[in-house]
């Protein structure tokens, strides 16, 4: 999230002197108006796929693409003349503005770039558990106390399907996790952590 929130920072600036600078750059507008439909559409795209519980594969496929409409979106509310543009893009680029400026002074619209980022955030680990299966560690939602961890499944050859997600009951820091038994149904891991909270290290871990 520090590197969202630094580049984040960076674009902004760019374009509030593009915009007091009023600078004009015609091709360079057209072709960021592209890559921000196009990450748009991939946006959409990875959207429709996490709600049948599917995602892309690589570890950061769905970050860059999210960044990349965000990025490209605040630089065109800089650059394009275009009353519509300027509208449709300062959506985006005028709350995120207003929330940087806040959190200066308040730490809560903190929260508006955590809920921005998170389902772009790629996974903290990530281990194999057989040809087909891999088991991520995640960050976990404001309720969690701890990591969560995906089981995914390979499938179609470009996604990974989500099989399984849970908290592991408040551990935190996980470096490893091996595999001890894998079944359709049931899945059961020896997970290695910082040792700062009361549990064993490692803490044997089941899936069901």
């Amino acid at each position: 999230m520090t590197t969202f929130l630094v580049l984040i920072t960076i674009f902004l600036g760019i374009s509030l002197v593009l915009i007091l600078t009023k600078s004009d750059f015609p091709k360079l507008e057209k072709v960021i108006k592209k890559i921000s439909l196009y990450s748009l559409i991939g946006i959409i795209i990875c959207a429709v796929l996490l709600v049948f519980e599917f995602r892309l594969k690589g570890e950061y496929t769905t970050s860059i693409i999210g960044l990349t409409f965000v990025l490209s979106t605040i630089l065109l509310f800089g650059l394009t003349k275009n009353t519509r543009n300027k509208i449709l893009s300062g959506i985006l680029t005028i709350p995120m503005f207003v929330f940087g400026i806040l959190s200066l002074i308040w730490e809560m619209p903190i929260v508006f770039f955590y809920l921005i980022t998170l389902p772009f955030e790629p996974p903290i680990a990530k281990f194999e558990m057989n040809d087909n299966h891999n088991v991520e560690v995640r960050v976990g939602g404001f309720l969690a106390c701890g990591e969560s961890l995906v089981i995914t499944e390979s499938t179609f050859g470009i996604l990974d399907k989500q099989k399984y997600v849970g908290n592991n009951s408040c551990v935190t820091g996980i470096n490893k996790i091996e595999t001890l038994d894998f079944k359709e149904n049931k899945a059961e891991f020896l997970i290695y952590h910082d040792g700062k909270t009361e549990f064993e290290n490692p803490y044997k871990y089941q899936v069901e």
